[in-house]
């Protein structure tokens, strides 16, 4: 028979152990919710966000965003650096993001109209946009501001439908130089539940930082990603379990998806 006391409720991620390998200013956020669900974050950026070696050129390109009929911001990062080369943020430009943490960014920048897909966080989603028909930009400029050697499907794609796409490329990503074997030593004994991954040189990179410690662990480890293309190298890479895709890149879907690999692994952080 109950005595009538209310029962404490559980937070959600209480005893989840999650390695985050966001990059070092980007993963405090994310690391603070998950801990504020009862989780414990493990952070180990596996990527490093440094200026694009022609500084010059971005630049350039960045100092004319009204010129062209549409501006897009492949991530968050390319917000920041980008603008980061322009004396005034010309709000009255076309802008579009890829996803919900890349347009957020361009609101707090003071852009009021920002264009993103409404259900995932890839440039396949942004390209099924009607704003980017062919009707809808054939015959118009459009610049795509992104990190070095990004995907090409996206410029490609809009080149056919007869855009004159261009590139800023505003910044660069490194393999950080850092040691990680502390949290290999930490995988190895069984100390990590989940990893959170949010793009393929990101899952690349882990493999790489940790293959001295050997990886077999890290193949049986759970994942939440952010596409189904980070998801499919991962399982090209080794990976046992099924990862789980997130419906969004930003904080708060990730912490959702944690949630729902929790519910689904009740083991896992007990």
């Amino acid at each position: 028979m109950s005595d009538g006391a209310p029962r404490a409720t559980r937070p959600p991620l209480e005893g989840l152990r999650v390695l985050v390998t966001r990059p070092a200013h980007q993963s405090g956020a994310l690391a603070a919710l998950i801990e504020s669900r009862g989780g414990t974050a493990i952070r180990l950026p596996v990527i490093e966000i440094l200026p694009a070696r022609d500084r010059d050129a971005a630049g350039a390109l960045m100092g004319g965003l009204e010129a062209f009929s549409l501006v897009i911001f492949i991530s968050a990062n390319a917000v920041r650096e980008g603008l980061a080369l322009v004396d005034r943020v010309p709000r009255r430009a076309r802008v579009a993001a890829v996803g919900e943490a890349s347009a957020a960014a361009l609101e707090q920048a003071g852009f009021e109209h920002v264009l993103r897909p409404a259900g995932g966080a890839s440039s396949e989603a942004l390209l099924a946009l009607p704003e980017l028909a062919e009707d809808a930009l054939a015959g118009c400029r459009v610049l795509i501001v992104r990190g070095e050697g990004g995907r090409e499907l996206l410029g490609r794609t809009l080149s056919e439908r007869g855009a004159r796409v261009a590139y800023a490329e505003v910044y660069r990503r490194a393999k950080p130089r850092l040691d990680a074997s502390r949290v290999a030593e930490q995988g190895r004994a069984g100390g990590i539940d989940v990893v959170v991954v949010t793009s393929v040189q990101a899952l690349e990179n882990l493999f790489e930082m940790l293959a001295n410690g050997g990886a077999r662990w890290l193949k049986d480890t759970g994942f939440v990603v952010i596409s189904e293309r980070i998801a499919r190298r991962a399982r090209a890479l080794g990976v046992t379990h099924a990862p789980l895709v997130a419906a969004r890149a930003d904080d708060e879907a990730l912490v959702a998806a944690l949630i729902e690999w929790r519910a689904c692994h009740p083991g896992g952080g007990a």
